[in-house]
């Protein structure tokens, strides 16, 4: 092994077969730039100011230049049904939220969050469907808020029927002196 410096210099990056020695890393391959720069270079005109007759098209903003309008985005309505109403799916959100703590109480008790998120599931739904059915068709997931208002529907109404049935427990163990142990 030689100490040469040669043999640990670490690999740059090159072409293949190229040993020139002023191949500078920092340049581009294409060669140097189109258009130079620098404080000796001054900056190009600006161009020139637009007609003052020229007739404003139409659907620009009042008090907008016709040449201001040529350059502002034009997006228009969107596509209908594009949109998603954010209150159906709050509603279904809530709606699932619902069930699931019903599926989970099954299992061990009644659980709170489900008997809240019901009767707010069907509120959301039930305004949101009326939104969406007001702004006819740029709202796509009607289908959304209606699932979402029918869970908080029938999860409110199984909600308060459990509700009930452990207070008429209580009230049945109470009048009776029953006891669970």
């Amino acid at each position: 092994m030689s100490d040469e410096p040669e043999d640990t210099a670490p690999f740059t990056h090159g072409s293949y077969g190229s040993d020139r020695e002023d191949d500078n890393p920092f340049v581009s391959p294409s060669g140097p730039a189109a258009q130079p720069s620098g404080p000796s270079f001054p900056a190009p005109p600006p161009p020139p100011p637009p007609p003052s007759a020229a007739p404003v098209p139409y659907g620009s903003p009042p008090g907008q230049e016709a040449w201001q309008a040529a350059w502002a985005p034009v997006y228009g309505a969107p596509a209908p049904g594009s949109l998603d109403h954010k209150g159906a799916t709050t509603a279904l959100v809530l709606g699932i939220v619902s069930l699931a703590c019903f599926v989970c109480s099954l299992l061990c008790c009644i659980t709170l969050p489900g008997v809240l998120c019901a009767p707010f599931a069907w509120y959301v739904g039930a305004k949101a469907k009326r939104e969406i059915e007001a702004s006819r068709g740029a709202y796509g997931n009607i289908g959304s808020a209606v699932t979402g208002m029918w869970m908080g529907i029938v999860m409110t109404l199984i909600g308060a029927l459990s509700i009930a049935g452990v207070v008429a427990l209580v009230a049945w163990i109470g009048y009776t002196d029953w006891s669970l142990v």
